[in-house]
């Protein structure tokens, strides 16, 4: 195969991927063209935290939610060859995964996700690198699709200048200042500790509620301008959420909003709500978060989330208690059903209220009613 017949569309491609600086799909699109024109099944440009190794951020084409969430909470990336590799080395050229295998050696459930996913090899690639992270791009194939040839890695590397240029651009973009400094008046009159996450999900800007929940808290900090969570469940699921969402403030899925609680010792749990930012002028998506303390706000009761929802007592208080973070089995217990009845009635809520999930219902409530 000549190089010139291995990706003819270059121009579609470099037009996706300076695109990322200024359409609201940030590099998804430009995965997705690229995973095409090479003939992939799925890519990934991910930003990794080095110490400790875990991914802080990523945009990718062809990975279900379900694989997401599964390799997040195993931690996969401990396991992961190419990762392992990566940071360990300076911004190159893409080269294959194939002659890392050799010295590879992946637990159970890493070679049972190979084999399911039916992988060979991947082209990978060191795009940048800052004091604190490695940003890594890979381009997954199956044993179908074949091996890379070097004629391959050979015309991925002619977009290498472009891809590691376009990225600094596009972080240089996603810290501007003024963007803090505009949202700032808005953000500093919430009573609530909030927020504003860049497309990145790095924290762009904190008000004081937010600073001094920082200074008081053990349980949670910022390290690297992003949360740190003292809870590794937590940290994983904030990760997943902050990525739907941030996705759907891109527009590449329908609008998405999240709660995760957060457990403190002897206290009742702090409350995040994150909520996508439509990108605009200032800012190419992202997410607000809002922290709610419930031990200072009272939270919506049953009668008055049945009022606004049109729900029936017994649902509204399944919400009231899905609001104060317990899970069903917890709900069952305290409310005297079984758990079969509260999972009933959580299916009647969301047909009610169009919602599909329960942390989006937890959000809904409290925007609706937390006053």
């Amino acid at each position: 195969m000549k190089p010139a017949q291995v990706l003819q569309n270059e121009p579609e491609l470099l037009h996706a991927l300076y695109g990322a600086l200024t359409q609201p799909q940030g590099f998804h699109s430009f995965l997705e063209a690229l995973t095409v024109a090479i003939t992939g099944c799925a890519s990934q440009l991910l930003m990794i935290r080095r110490t400790p190794l875990q991914i802080d951020h990523l945009w990718y084409h062809g990975l279900s939610d379900e694989f997401i969430n599964w390799y997040l909470q195993n931690n996969m990336i401990a396991q992961d060859v190419v990762t392992n590799q990566a940071v360990k080395q300076v911004p190159g050229l893409f080269q294959s995964a194939l002659p890392l295998l050799p010295d590879f050696q992946p637990d159970a459930d890493y070679s049972k996700w190979e084999n399911d996913q039916d992988m060979l090899d991947s082209a990978w690639l060191v795009v940048e690198n800052t004091r604190t992270h490695t940003f890594v791009l890979t381009i997954q194939r199956t044993v179908a699709q074949g091996a890379y040839q070097q004629t391959e890695l050979d015309a991925l590397n002619r977009l290498v200048p472009h891809i590691r240029q376009t990225l600094q651009l596009y972080r240089q973009l996603e810290s501007r200042s003024e963007t803090a400094s505009s949202l700032a008046a808005v953000i500093d009159v919430l009573p609530d500790a909030t927020f504003v996450l860049d497309s990145m999900a790095t924290i762009l800007y904190t008000n004081k509620a937010a600073r001094e929940l920082i200074n008081r808290e053990r349980c949670l900090s910022i390290r690297d301008e992003r949360f740190n969570f003292a809870e590794k469940d937590v940290q994983a699921a904030f990760f997943r959420t902050s990525a739907q969402v941030v996705r759907s403030s891109m527009g590449k899925e329908d609008y998405c909003s999240e709660t995760l609680f957060l457990k403190r010792e002897g206290r009742t749990p702090l409350i995040f709500v994150i909520r996508p930012i439509e990108n605009s002028e200032l800012l190419a998506g992202g997410a607000l978060v809002s922290v709610y303390e419930p031990d200072n706000r009272p939270l919506p009761t049953a009668d008055h989330i049945a009022a606004y929802f049109d729900l029936t007592p017994a649902e509204a208080q399944v919400c009231e208690e899905l609001v104060s973070g317990k899970d069903v089995q917890a709900i069952s217990e305290q409310l005297g059903r079984s758990v079969s009845t509260v999972r009933s009635q959580i299916k009647q809520i969301f047909q009610k209220t169009g919602c599909s999930r329960q942390g989006e219902l937890i959000s809904r409530i409290l925007a609706a009613l937390l006053r």
